[in-house]
């Protein structure tokens, strides 16, 4: 997989985290609506363990995709990239408070994906370390 592809998955865990969160709502009705009898608690509360397990799995994940960014060895490919694929924001709006041309945010955003791909590929130096060694 590579750098982009992954980036991309912060999207669907946050669709995925929303949709659980959602789904421990609907549990808190049921169980207002059902009653709380022994079974129907005991039931619900495995659910929303399981569910809680699921977010912490899923914010995990996107964890270490902010490691992984706030590694990168410069300011403009973190921030970019955090607008990008952890905020969604659209190019025109990254564009505009990054006070960016078109061509140079794509430039930058070309080098970032390069050096988060080293990152992530198990590459342990970014740009400016492998430089400074």
């Amino acid at each position: 997989m590579d750098a982009k592809e992954y980036l991309k998955q912060a999207k669907y865990l946050d669709l995925q985290i929303h949709s659980k969160l959602r789904q421990l709502e609907s549990l808190k009705e049921l169980l207002l609506i059902a009653g709380e009898t022994d079974g129907t608690v005991t039931k619900i509360a495995a659910l929303q363990e399981e569910i809680n397990r699921e977010i912490d799995g899923l914010a995990d994940r996107k964890q270490e995709m902010l490691h992984l960014i706030g590694r990168l060895s410069k300011t403009e490919y973190r921030i970019l990239m955090e607008l990008r694929y952890l905020r969604r924001w659209p190019w025109e709006k990254i564009e505009e408070n990054m006070h960016f041309s078109r061509g140079h945010l794509y430039r930058v955003h070309r080098c970032a994906l390069e050096e988060f791909d080293r990152l992530l590929k198990g590459g342990n130096q970014t740009d400016t370390e492998a430089a400074m060694a």
